[in-house]
């Protein structure tokens, strides 16, 4: 547990440095996959399978691992590419918003540390592929093309939730109406989760998907403010930034907001499914002001008026 415990806050140091670790994979096709290492508990032979009868075709059943039922998705068929042979596969097992995932895939590559720098967002044509779950892309020193799977999104398209279940309780709330944030995220699917609440609760917003794109348009409200001698509040109440994302993670992003005097004291809340405590510790050291676990729509709107409901932000900039 120890040594666990220590690789976790390595990592967590390497996000705090605009770094991460890729684990690449393969899928039974020519192409090279990848996965944060930060959501990946274990990877291991592929143990055997409880079949659930009539069941998405796309989840192959049931592992036990110590005593602990988990659901296999075949990742291969997830994102639209047909079934994969179970002969030789390798398990991985992810985490995310507290939940354990298992993904099958065909085999496993190797681990590399890069920039987020390196990772960029992929051309509209690798986007539209794959079911929409390349969420990213970064190319190795030989030249090979790595495509980094929106795994939120696979998990949404098999667990699709309507907007009247997800969003439950949320509407309009009278301190919240007319206040504008910046959404920083790179994943589509919590991009849509995240402005539909937002949408509900009265607010205005901007999407942006890397923290590079939401310092740059972040930086130009505050030189907009500035030009007519007023505060950056009077056109932003907040930001909303992922921890994973191209470019520049979203500790990355909140360090130079805190660096930025014109944009001080701006709320930063940081909505991810990278939800262990380490993560909470990290944000909070480089000055994020509060941490939502993804998809928590009642959690996002109460740290919403916590922290952005008093906030001076009236105007709206065009």
């Amino acid at each position: 547990m120890a040594k666990w415990i220590a690789e976790i806050d390595q990592r967590t140091r390497l996000a705090g440095a605009n770094k991460m670790e890729l684990l690449m994979f393969h899928l039974g096709t020519d192409e090279i996959y990848g996965i944060n290492v930060f959501k990946i508990r274990e990877v291991m032979k592929l143990p055997p399978v409880t079949r659930i009868p009539d069941s998405d075709p796309r989840i192959l059943g049931l592992v036990n691992l110590r005593g602990e039922n988990i659901a296999l998705v075949d990742l291969k068929q997830a994102i639209g590419l047909g079934p994969m042979e179970q002969v030789n596969g390798k398990l991985i097992i992810a985490e995310y918003n507290d939940n354990k995932q298992g993904f099958l895939v065909s085999g496993v590559d190797r681990i590399i540390r890069m920039s987020w720098e390196r990772i960029q967002i992929p051309p509209p044509m690798v986007q539209s592929n794959r079911q929409g779950a390349v969420t990213a892309v970064t190319k190795l020193e030989d030249g090979r093309m790595v495509l980094i799977l929106d795994v939120e999104k696979v998990l949404a398209d098999l667990h699709p939730r309507a907007d009247e279940e997800a969003l439950v309780g949320i509407e309009m709330v009278n301190e919240l109406a007319g206040k504008r944030v910046l959404v920083a995220d790179d994943s589509v699917v919590a991009r849509k989760q995240i402005t539909k609440t937002l949408d509900r609760l009265g607010m205005k917003w901007e999407e942006t998907q890397t923290g590079k794109e939401a310092l740059t348009r972040l930086r130009h409200f505050a030189d907009v403010a500035e030009v007519e001698g007023k505060s950056i509040f009077d056109f932003l109440a907040g930001v909303i930034t992922d921890i994973e994302m191209p470019e520049m993670d979203g500790f990355s992003l909140t360090k130079h907001i805190r660096e930025d005097p014109r944009l001080q004291g701006l709320p930063i809340l940081m909505h991810s499914s990278l939800s262990g405590q380490a993560n909470v510790e990290r944000g909070k050291s480089m000055g994020v002001t509060d941490y939502v676990t993804k998809f928590q729509p009642v959690e996002l709107r109460d740290k919403l008026v916590k922290h952005l409901g008093h906030s001076p932000c009236g105007a709206v900039l065009g």
